[in-house]
Formats: structure tokens, C-alpha cells, sequence
């Protein structure tokens, strides 16, 4: 007897197209993301974009997209999609390339676990971190930060806890780098494939609804210049930087609509005849397991569920 699996026959038949995002994963378990979502097909970000526009079936039909440009996540998965002939599109963020310093979450992530459990004197005030869940507590309201308040909110305050975290454990700050980016030639080269995109993540990764109209602007334009530069095509494609409701805001929907064919978000979704500027995606991460990837798509992705759109 030849039993159907379910998973298979939805995806086939009953699913909406969606578009997977990841970040920092290594190249094996994306393509076991990947191989656990078949018989559905990954196409180019720009072919499903075109197909949710015009309201053709989208059903069985998916895109890989990869926020940041973190260089050893992007050499590694583009000789994975190379491999096996997957289109991919990564976002970049131009300011991380050009001065190829990290940004302010990664910064973090270096800094959390050397804060020391005790009472810091800083030039904003006093934090003390000596109470059990404190760097806990801490490291949320960062968080909160990042998706809604300017850089110089938060960044001045990260690097003044990285210098001082560095000297109590006697480290130097090149010593606590975040992973480089990709440099710009090597996008230069990986865009000779036709399976491989770049397209714009803007210029700072700063909340976009904590910019001015001008700011905005700037963010918009700019990215996409320089990413057309250095590709040799037109950037055409943006994700906003976090990519929910709070740090997007609506100035920045009608911006990118202004400058960019889509722009995709972090909310949960399918694509079919979905605002082509605040595009749903299934977020995936390294620590997910097959059958959470395939619960998202089950939960989000099917023909009755709507669109979750700011």
C-alpha cells in the first residue's frame, strides 16, 4: 500500500507560496529546511514577488532569502545553492560592507556573555548587573531598543560596555569582533550566477520607523545604488531591517514602495497576493528542528489562512 504524506500532499496542492529566512545557519541545515519542505520548489525571489502581484497560483513554490551579509554565512551557502541549483537572495546592509564593522546586535552578542555580574559606573549612569537575571533583564530592553529607537540610543552605550567588559577580562576589543561581512568583491563575483542575488537590507540596519522622511530616503536610495553597483544589476528587493510592526512603521512601507519592487518583514505568512511591501516570511533558525519548519509553513502557509501583515 503507498502511503501519502501528508506534508507532501499540502504542499502540493494546498499550500499558499511562501519565502524562508534565515540568518547566521550553516549550510547543512538549511538544506535540510529545504529538503524537508519538497516536493515544493525554490524559485527566485523576484518570479514569486511577480506571481503574488498578479495573483497567479503560487501553491508549491518557494524562495530562500538570508538577512545581514555576514561573509563566512554567504560563501557557505552560495556553494550550497550552487550545488544544488537553488536560487537564493541574500540582504545586505551597505554600511557593514563599507566600513565592515558590526552592527549594534552583533556587537552585542559579543558583549552579553562578558558582562560582569556586578555595579557599573558609565557615563549614561550606573547599571547594576549583580541581581540574578539582571544581564537577562538588560539584554531585553536592548532588544527593545534595537527595533525602535535611533542608533545613538543604544550604540554609544554597547561600545561603552564592550570597552569596559574588554578591560575586566583583560582582552583587546580586535580580539571580540563580530564575524566580517562579505566584501564587496566577493559580491561582485558571486552575482556572475545567475542563481545568486543581492539586494538591500538599507544602509545601517537601524529601526527604519525611528528615521526621518529624509533619513528614510537616504536608506532606501542609497542601499540600492550601492548594491546595483557592485552586482551589475538593479537592486530591486529590500527587508527591512528586524522586519516586524514596530521597527518597520508606516512611512517606511510607503518609502519602499517608492524605491523597491517588494520588501519582506519577520511576520508570519504566505505570499499569495500579499502587500508586496510588507511581504510575509517564515522565519527559520539553526536551533529549529524539521518539524517546527514544517509547522510554520502548516500554520501560515495554507489557503485559509490570511496574510499577518502590519
Amino acid at each position: 500500500m503507498v502511503v501519502i504524506n501528508p506534508f507532501r500532499r499540502f504542499v502540493t496542492g494546498f499550500s499558499r507560496g511562501f519565502v524562508l529566512a534565515f540568518h547566521e545557519i550553516p549550510p547543512e541545515r538549511l538544506a535540510e529546511f529545504v529538503d524537508c519542505v519538497r516536493p515544493a520548489q525554490p524559485v527566485p525571489l523576484s518570479e514569486l514577488v511577480q506571481r503574488s502581484k498578479q495573483c497567479k497560483s503560487t501553491s508549491g513554490l518557494f524562495a530562500i532569502t538570508v538577512d545581514d551579509g555576514v561573509g563566512e554565512t554567504v560563501r557557505a551557502l552560495s556553494r550550497l545553492c550552487r550545488t544544488k541549483a537553488w536560487p537564493i537572495t541574500f540582504y545586505v546592509p551597505t554600511r557593514y560592507l563599507d566600513t565592515e564593522e558590526g552592527m549594534a546586535f552583533q556587537l552585542w552578542r559579543c558583549l552579553k556573555p562578558m558582562l560582569p555580574r556586578k555595579r557599573l559606573e558609565l557615563t549614561s549612569g550606573p547599571i547594576d548587573l549583580t541581581p540574578p537575571g539582571a544581564i537577562e533583564q538588560l539584554s531585553l530592553r536592548m532588544e527593545r531598543r534595537w527595533h525602535s529607537q535611533r542608533l545613538e540610543s543604544y550604540l554609544p552605550f554597547t561600545r561603552e560596555l564592550l570597552e569596559m567588559a574588554a578591560r575586566e577580562r583583560r582582552v583587546t576589543l580586535s580580539g571580540i569582533r563580530p564575524p566580517a561581512p562579505i566584501a564587496w568583491q566577493e559580491v561582485t563575483e558571486l552575482s556572475k550566477s545567475d542563481l545568486i542575488r543581492f539586494e538591500s537590507h538599507g544602509v545601517s540596519h537601524a529601526a527604519m520607523s525611528s528615521l526621518t522622511d529624509e533619513e528614510l530616503t537616504f536608506e532606501m536610495k542609497h542601499s540600492r545604488d550601492v548594491v546595483t553597483e557592485h552586482t551589475g544589476r538593479l537592486c530591486r528587493h529590500l527587508a527591512y531591517p528586524f522586519g516586524n510592526s514596530q521597527s518597520i512603521g508606516a512611512r517606511a512601507v510607503t518609502a519602499a514602495g517608492r524605491f523597491y519592487d517588494s520588501a519582506v518583514t519577520m511576520n508570519l505568512g504566505h505570499v499569495h497576493a500579499a502587500n508586496p511591501w510588507l511581504m510575509p516570511r517564515i522565519p527559520l533558525y539553526a536551533e529549529n528542528s524539521r518539524m517546527i519548519g514544517r509547522m510554520k509553513i502548516l500554520l501560515y502557509c495554507s489557503k485559509i489562512s490570511s496574510v499577518r501583515s502590519p
